[in-house]
């Protein structure tokens, strides 16, 4: 549910750039004017994603990114007149120590068999996954300006499993098996996906099927 949300609006919002600049060009409407003011929601919303993401583990990014773009807003909108510019800096630097000092990069390895599907879900951190599971259907990954790495070399799909991923200025890094035929059907937005596996293209072989998007962002299978 969490990263359909997050695509669906990632979509909307690209749409409504587009069709902003668009109306812009035919002179109907002055959409650079009024982006102008109001780009710091944007700020906001992406703050809103990193809480619906993970709230409890990214909640000190979702408040900067809240604090930061409502007081460009309110700057923007001539209701402050204090140096906000003046404020971004310090404000970013204590979260980055804050950070530094309260997590690290995420490293978990799922004993074999245990979890069959994967719920990863990383906004400005890292995750390193390795699962092992015997009967392995796939899951979601969620890297939101973040790195995931899930290595899947020692899991076994009985059939086919469908990984969903969703890229937003972040990585994700699959390893697989030798034998593993890989399909992706990522869309990438501005972003790539880089396919390494070395599968038979046909075959009655295990099968990883990808979905989702990339949106500035990478995805890329070894």
């Amino acid at each position: 549910m969490k990263q359909t949300i997050l695509r669906n609006v990632t979509g909307v919002l690209i749409v409504a750039l587009g069709t902003g600049a668009l109306l812009d060009a035919l002179n109907i409407l002055s959409f650079w004017g009024l982006f102008n003011t109001w780009w710091p929601a944007l700020l906001v919303l992406a703050g809103i994603f990193v809480a619906i993401g993970d709230a409890r583990r990214n909640y000190l990014w979702a408040l900067v990114l809240g604090v930061i773009g409502t007081l460009l807003l309110l700057r923007n909108l001539e209701v402050v007149t204090f140096n906000v510019f003046g404020l971004v800096f310090p404000i970013v630097l204590i979260a980055i120590g804050l950070s530094v000092i309260f997590s690290a990069t995420q490293r978990r390895k799922i004993p074999l068999g245990s979890n069959d599907m994967d719920n990863i879900s990383v906004i400005f951190s890292g995750s390193e996954t390795v699962n092992a599971a015997k009967d392995y259907k796939g899951g979601r990954v969620t890297a939101i300006f973040g790195g995931a790495s899930l290595d899947l070399r020692d899991a076994v799909i009985k059939k086919e499993a469908t990984l969903d991923i969703t890229a937003i200025c972040g990585g994700v890094e699959i390893h697989v098996p030798r034998e593993w035929r890989v399909i992706s059907k990522v869309a990438p937005i501005a972003g790539g996906v880089e396919n390494k596996a070395r599968g038979k293209d046909e075959g009655d072989g295990p099968v990883l099927v990808l979905t989702g998007i990339a949106a500035l962002g990478g995805v890329e299978v070894k």
